[in-house]
Parts: structure tokens; sequence; C-alpha cells
């Protein structure tokens, strides 16, 4: 009788299992992947408004509460963890500073918590 490589029925099992630990492992890879990089897209954009209402509000001078504002609903939009108690808006007109600092978990698939938390700065002046 000739053995073949393919004949015996365990080592195609063990095959079989190998192949599915391996998409799992591609799986959740690209799943955190995509995670992450939705996350540094989002705050790339946010940074940019934060720049863009830093310029608006100093030039038309605007009140702390409406940067604050502007930042909370853009936050929103992005689906960022941006609260009140994260935005410092310091002095008025030229001398217009505002800090945001927030921490956005990524997410893991099937757990409910994520393993790996993003600290995010910017400080925006103009």
């Amino acid at each position: 009788m000739i053995d073949t490589p393919n004949s015996d029925p365990n080592k195609k099992k063990t095959k079989r299992i190998v192949l599915g630990v391996w998409i799992v492992v591609a799986f959740y890879y690209f799943y955190v992947s995509y995670d992450y990089i939705r996350t540094e897209m989002n705050d790339d954009r946010m940074a940019a408004y934060a720049h863009y209402v830093v310029q608006l509000a100093a030039a038309e001078a605007r009140t702390p509460k409406e940067v604050r504002a502007l930042l909370l609903v853009k936050a929103d939009e992005l689906h960022i963890p941006l609260k009140p108690e994260h935005i410092k808006v310091l002095g008025s007109g030229p001398g217009l500073k505002v800090s945001l600092a927030y921490d956005v978990n990524i997410d893991v698939p099937i757990f409910q918590y994520g393993f790996y938390s993003k600290h995010y700065e910017h400080n925006v002046s103009y």
C-alpha cells in the first residue's frame, strides 16, 4: 500500500484547524487595524477642525462657551469621547488658546471593553 501525504484524515483535520486559527487571527488583526486607522483619521479631522475653530473664534471674538460648544458638536459627529472638562479655552481674540485632551478605546471583537486606549492632545493657539 502506498502512503500518500493527503491520505491521513488526522493530517486533514490538523490542517483545517490551523487554517481556522489563521483566519481568526487575521480577522482580529484586520478588525483592530481598521478601528485604529478609523480612530486616527477621526483625530486628524478633529485637530483640523480645532485649528479652524480657533482661527474663526479669534477673528470673530467668540466666547469660550461658543468655542467649547462647536468642538463638542464636531467630537460627537466624529464619535470622539470628548467632554466639556477635556476642553480648556484660555484668552480671547489674538491671545486665544485651546487645549483638548481625551482618550479613545480601540475596540476588540467579542470583548466588552478595549484592551488598548490611545491618548490624544491638541494645543491650538491663534
